[in-house]
């Protein structure tokens, strides 16, 4: 729950492997002028890939 125009935090991974990683990251949404009173918002996010420069290693996903 937060405020109009708040930021939110779309946490991002693997979609096979849950700890992956690799693919741990984050993406920050913000709309500037939702939701008003009768709407909710629906975010989603989507990568092709992992981390280009992932900080701890993790067993490749053929594992």
């Amino acid at each position: 729950v937060a405020a109009v125009g708040a930021p939110i935090d779309l946490p991002l991974g693997h979609k096979d492997q849950a700890w992956s990683f690799d693919h741990f990251d984050t993406i920050t949404v913000m709309i500037g002028d939702a939701p008003r009173a009768d709407e909710i918002v629906l975010c989603m996010g989507v990568a092709d890939g992992g981390r280009p420069l992932p900080r701890v290693g993790s067993k490749p996903i053929t594992d």
